[in-house]
């Protein structure tokens, strides 16, 4: 007879033991990881056991793995280095997505050696986690150095225009409390003077900007352009751009420049708060080498009543320093 506990055939004996089933030698080997169950008696027709066998065979624990980890570390990971890396290329934010990129890695890094010091598999998610966290970092490195660039560029501008102001200040100039203030000249692209459409004007020391129209009512071209257009607040003011990238490394205008309506209700609308889908649009333009062209379109909503009259002006992007703009007309 097979052992019984309460009439159960059970793996379980007292005192804890583990234990599998053993089959004679001469009855059929029965599939793996198969029990008696209970009720269960050998076919007559296999004969009897031999002398002395054990049905039940203790197994040592180590036969068994130990339980599945769990996943909380490496979930926790790949979450913040998926919220790391859309937060990477966003101003401000993105000191927000390095610390979140940062904690990814170490995470991803930590379940990495748990992992190989506990024999389980490697799990892709963790992998996962700690390419993107990496990647989310070099985003933020590469965005700031980008701004530091622009910012450096933009006051080494404004002291050389300082330099050559006072090198061609006359020698024998009073000062200026003891004469009367020369009127101030407009210059040609500034709010006071604007381009006229079609004129071309460098921005940022590396692109060569044209504004070659401004249709100043595109509601029913925009909103037909695209099924999910949505009809804007006010007019939809489309403008068509032409760019040439003059600098030593490449350029994406879409990311590089950022061109702005100024209505005459003294507010500024750019491209952001069109959001519509253009054929044409900026996001389509590919990368471009020195020499490389590119014709676009932006589309703003504008109020209707402070659009006749107001102006387009093209800077680079994030820039803080109003003397860099471009401007030009409507007209």
């Amino acid at each position: 007879m097979l052992p019984e506990r309460d009439g159960v055939h059970s793996i379980v004996f007292p005192g804890g033991d583990l234990k599998v089933y053993n089959s004679p030698a001469n009855w059929p080997s029965p599939p793996v990881g198969w029990q008696p169950h209970e009720g269960w008696h050998p076919d007559p027709v296999w004969g009897p056991a031999p002398p002395g066998h054990e049905f039940w065979i203790e197994v040592p624990e180590t036969a068994f793995p130990p339980e599945p980890r769990g996943k909380e570390l490496t979930t926790t990971a790949f979450v913040l280095a998926a919220v790391a890396i859309v937060l990477c290329w966003i101003p401000i934010l993105n000191i927000l997505g390095f610390l979140l990129g940062l904690s990814a890695v170490v995470m991803a890094i930590v379940d990495l050696v748990t992992t190989r010091r506990t024999g389980f598999p490697l799990q892709g998610m963790t992998v996962a986690a700690l390419a993107i966290g990496g990647v989310s970092l070099i985003g933020v490195i590469t965005f700031q150095m980008a701004y530091s660039s622009a910012s450096n560029e933009r006051h080494g501008a404004s002291a050389a225009s300082a330099a050559t102001q006072s090198a061609t200040q006359p020698a024998n100039s009073t000062p200026s409390g003891t004469t009367s203030p020369e009127p101030v000249v407009a210059v040609e692209g500034s709010a006071e003077k604007p381009h006229s459409l079609g004129t071309a004007a460098i921005v940022g020391n590396e692109y060569q900007v044209q504004v070659l129209s401004v249709k100043l009512n595109a509601t029913d071209e925009v909103v037909a352009n695209n099924m999910f257009n949505k009809p804007p607040k006010g007019t939809y003011v489309l403008v068509d751009l032409a760019v040439t990238y003059a600098g030593a490394k490449e350029g994406n205008p879409w990311i590089d420049l950022s061109p702005t309506f100024v209505g005459t209700d003294a507010r500024q609308y750019d491209a952001s708060a069109c959001g519509a889908s253009l054929d044409n649009g900026a996001m389509n333009v590919p990368t471009l080498e020195k020499g490389g062209q590119a014709n676009y379109q932006v589309c703003m909503d504008v109020p209707t009543g402070a659009i006749e009259g107001g102006k387009i002006f093209v800077q680079k992007s994030f820039s803080t320093n109003s003397k860099s703009r471009i401007y030009w007309g409507l007209r």
